[in-house]
């Protein structure tokens, strides 16, 4: 029999509708960490390769792992208890970590109802190399910073462990322990070979329905660091194109210019996306990231009505975000856009307001999703205040996809709600002046290049990569 390993992770599965693209960052730099203080790792990605709950728990037979650590986000939640439950009623002896937001939202719910040694708080890239020797051992967790345990009928939150400041120090992930390929042929903005990279962590803004893992101070990876994390990607995998998944890439604008100059200095063939922010629109920084290869940019726009923008505490005027989408098309650059639906106050004016505002900017509005209270957001706490939510374990069960109807926050009934939002919908696309095919090819032929263009044809020829796509506000 093959010896046991020391940590095996996994990865729930997410979007069951979707082919995999989002790659796991988090638990990929955790594998790096582990694997770096001498443990034997191995992943177990059932969203990557598609595994079914069965499939799952086979691969856990065969591993045979002293600790197990589930990491992912809180709509995984059903798979984690399902998953918990089967864990220790197989072997008792294996231990349980389980980190992210579908542990750290909700550290007290997973320790009382579910059979895990250990939830992480925040980020884990440290707390791992003091939580699983721990685990191993039988020591203390009280001594271990940045975990909530159960001990006895009482559940015990350690002392906070501080924010890692030299995100340089951090591993690259452990690609080779997951299905890359898998990933790879399913880009999650640009086209070709396609991967995600998560520049900096942390975000200064204190938007209602935004869930802050990593803190509210921003913190970078240097210019230096990233470009040798792109030249890795590019010489082990051959990829062509990085989709920056951070809260927001452009907030140190001088980090962004920095990046600009090392890339083109590197001489490295990528193209690139990014996330950025209405109030933080910039010109002349859009135009020198488009001339060092970037082609999208993309906005929560979120409403289109000032006062539902307030509520959500999004410091950004409804002026300010009409403006950031002309001067990403002034620049030439693409720029996916999201709407949410349902605040707590939202009336049926209010959604008409987001609809004026595609209207006046011309955007499709093909991303429109219900205002959702995950777990450790200010509006969840709003929420249950108001008794919206009398069972959380029930309320996170059903849990999905925020395109998903989960909870009605306003004073409409639901069936006007649902019917609101398919009429915002046909409004918006009724309004809407798609550009020529001419001009669209044009630009497309300038952005991507014509290696790029031409795999972009043939992905965009996929009923997987349309759905994606439409469902995620690209307005193309």
């Amino acid at each position: 029999m093959p010896e046991r390993v020391d940590v095996a992770l996994v990865f729930p599965p997410i979007r069951s509708w979707d082919e995999p693209r989002n790659f796991p960052t988090g638990l990929g730099i955790l594998a790096s960490v582990l694997r770096n203080e001498g443990y034997s790792v191995a992943v177990i990605d059932a969203k990557g390769e598609s595994l079914l709950v069965e499939e799952v728990q086979s691969a856990l037979k065969a591993l045979r792992p002293r600790i197990v650590g589930i990491g992912g986000i809180v709509t995984t939640y059903r798979f984690v208890r399902s998953l918990t439950r089967f864990i220790k009623a197989w072997d008792p002896s294996i231990k349980i970590m389980v980190g992210g937001s579908v542990g750290g939202s909700i550290a007290d719910l997973m320790l009382r109802k579910n059979p895990v040694d250990a939830v992480t708080i925040g980020e884990a890239d440290e707390t791992v190399k003091d939580l699983v020797p721990a685990l191993l051992e039988g020591a203390d967790l009280e001594a271990v910073a940045g975990i909530v345990f159960r001990d006895g009928d009482d559940v015990v939150w350690t002392k906070p462990r501080e924010l890692i400041t030299d995100l340089d120090s951090l591993p690259l992930p452990a690609w080779d322990l997951f299905p890359m390929e898998n990933y790879l042929a399913n880009p999650v903005v640009g086209y070709g070979r396609d991967m995600d990279i998560i520049s900096s962590r942390g975000c200064p803004y204190h938007c209602t329905y935004c869930y802050q893992i990593f803190g509210r101070g921003f913190r970078g990876r240097s210019p230096e660091n990233i470009i040798a994390e792109i030249s890795e990607l590019v010489d082990r995998y051959a990829v062509d194109f990085i989709s920056f998944q951070d809260d927001c890439f452009v907030i140190k604008k001088s980090r962004a210019y920095e990046f600009c100059d090392r890339l083109d200095e590197s001489g490295l063939d990528i193209k690139w996306s990014c996330t950025g922010r209405a109030n933080l629109a910039d010109e002349d920084l859009y135009r020198r990231m488009k001339a060092a290869g970037c082609v999208s940019i993309s906005f929560g726009i979120e409403s289109g009505s000032q006062e539902i923008l307030d509520r959500y505490k999004k410091g950004v005027t409804v002026e300010k975000a009409k403006e950031a989408v002309r001067i990403a098309r002034k620049v030439g650059i693409k720029n996916p856009t999201s709407f949410m639906l349902g605040a707590p106050g939202e009336t049926r004016e209010t959604a008409m307001e987001t609809v004026r505002f595609c209207k006046d900017v011309n955007i499709p509005l093909q991303a429109l999703m219900f205002t959702t209270p995950y777990p450790g957001t200010a509006i969840h706490e709003e929420v249950k205040a108001l008794g919206l939510i009398p069972d959380e374990e029930a309320f996170i069960m059903r849990l999905g996809d925020c395109v998903d109807f989960t909870i009605n926050l306003t004073d409409m009934p639901d069936a006007e709600l649902l019917a609101l939002r398919d009429e915002m919908l046909a409004l918006a696309k009724a309004d809407y002046r798609p550009p020529s095919t001419g001009s669209t090819d044009r630009l497309d032929r300038e952005l991507y290049g014509e290696r790029l263009y031409e795999k972009r044809r043939l992905q965009l020829a996929t009923a997987a990569m349309q759905a994606h796509r439409q469902t995620h506000g690209f307005n193309e």
